[in-house]
């Protein structure tokens, strides 16, 4: 449930003073990923309900709230630091790279969770050339069911009151049950940032 109040604390915004995570079980080989699998989890209509409603009561956009999201949940499967993102769909035409603050727990907390992916989507620029290895493709309508060629690719689809996770993974960066692991947290982190958080600034 989303939390019936703003917070009337002056948060200060997170200082990206972590170091750099790698996220990956395994180093690069090759220039591109080649062999991508997906790993799917069931549409849910209570997690929609959760996004749509703490997007409207924090005045965010939902891709928001889910990259905030994402970050708790590397911060608690691959450890703690900032990784680079390419941001795409939403309210985004462009692919946009942000630094992502991946932490498990205090001191960034629900609120400054949010208020990092506010405050790093909207000073984001649209990507004009290379990509991140990691992108987070939020969409209302449905994509060809192909991967976009990143290491991990998060594909959230919000339609018909439902949400729809997919997670595109290059299996020979990631082990599967690494991936299963961050899709039975998602869920979690999702419902802490839109049941605890505050408003951004």
């Amino acid at each position: 449930m989303v939390a019936p109040y703003i917070s009337d604390e002056v948060k200060q915004r997170p200082v990206l003073s972590a170091p750099g995570l790698d996220v990956f079980d395994h180093p690069s080989i090759d220039a591109l990923p080649n062999e991508l699998e997906k790993f799917s989890t069931l549409p849910s209509s209570e997690l929609a309900e959760e996004l749509d409603a703490a997007a409207e009561w924090l005045g965010v956009h939902v891709e928001e709230v889910i990259l905030a999201a994402l970050g708790r949940t590397l911060g608690r499967t691959r450890g703690e630091g900032t990784v680079t993102v390419d941001v795409t769909g939403g309210n985004r035409w462009l692919s946009h790279p942000v630094t992502l603050i991946c932490a498990a727990d205090q001191p960034m907390g629900p609120t400054e969770m949010l208020q990092g992916a506010h405050t790093a989507l909207a000073g984001a620029p649209g990507r004009v050339s290379g990509q991140a290895e990691l992108l987070l493709n939020v969409t209302t309508t449905d994509l060809a069911d192909e991967p976009a060629g990143r290491a991990l690719e998060l594909r959230v689809l919000l339609a018909d009151g439902l949400l729809h996770l997919d997670w595109w993974y290059d299996t020979a960066r990631f082990d599967s049950y690494s991936v299963e692991e961050m899709a039975e947290q998602f869920p979690l982190a999702l419902i802490e940032i839109t049941s605890d958080a505050a408003a951004p600034l």
